[in-house]
């Protein structure tokens, strides 16, 4: 009977100092975000910004960039906050027209009742849910919506 063969090499310190290899630019912000994150799950430490910078300065890297990566990260994380916020005033938006439509509509329906019935609150009903449609379909549909993002989370999910 055959042993299983390891599906994946992993390359001992040795045979890597050996082969010298190159690494691109990407390849070591690539390489270094990887090793930070695997040490940041065993550790869980944060370094200063002083760190930041004497580690940076170590390979290579001068201030005036992590400057510039930390302003940028932090406009990014700003742009990021702001996209989510209006995304739940838009939710929230379309949950109060909602609830304005159930509350005057049940009202009309309850005035028509009492007046013996009459034709006039269909109208009302069916036009203004078909705006309430259309804001939903809008909500729901448009670029980077709930549907969109349920569908890529699908499309990321790990398949058993």
């Amino acid at each position: 009977m055959r042993t299983p063969v390891a599906r994946y090499h992993v390359p001992k310190m040795s045979d890597l100092q050996r082969q010298q290899r190159r690494f691109s630019t990407d390849e070591v912000g690539e390489l270094i975000d990887l090793a930070a994150r695997l040490d940041d799950l065993a550790t869980s430490s944060a370094l200063s910004y002083d760190d930041l910078v004497r580690v940076a300065g170590e390979v290579g890297i001068s201030r005036e960039a992590i400057e510039r990566a930390v302003a940028t990260d932090g406009a990014d994380r700003r742009r990021l906050a702001k996209q989510a916020k209006k995304r739940v005033r838009r939710r929230m938006r379309f949950v109060r027209h909602a609830v304005v439509y159930a509350v005057v509509v049940s009202s009309l329906l309850l005035v028509d009742a009492l007046n013996g019935g009459g034709w006039w609150f269909y109208y009302v009903a069916a036009l203004w849910g078909a705006v309430l449609v259309l804001q939903g379909m809008k909500f729901l549909t448009r670029r980077s919506g709930p549907v969109e993002q349920a569908m890529l989370a699908r499309r990321e999910a790990p398949r058993a």
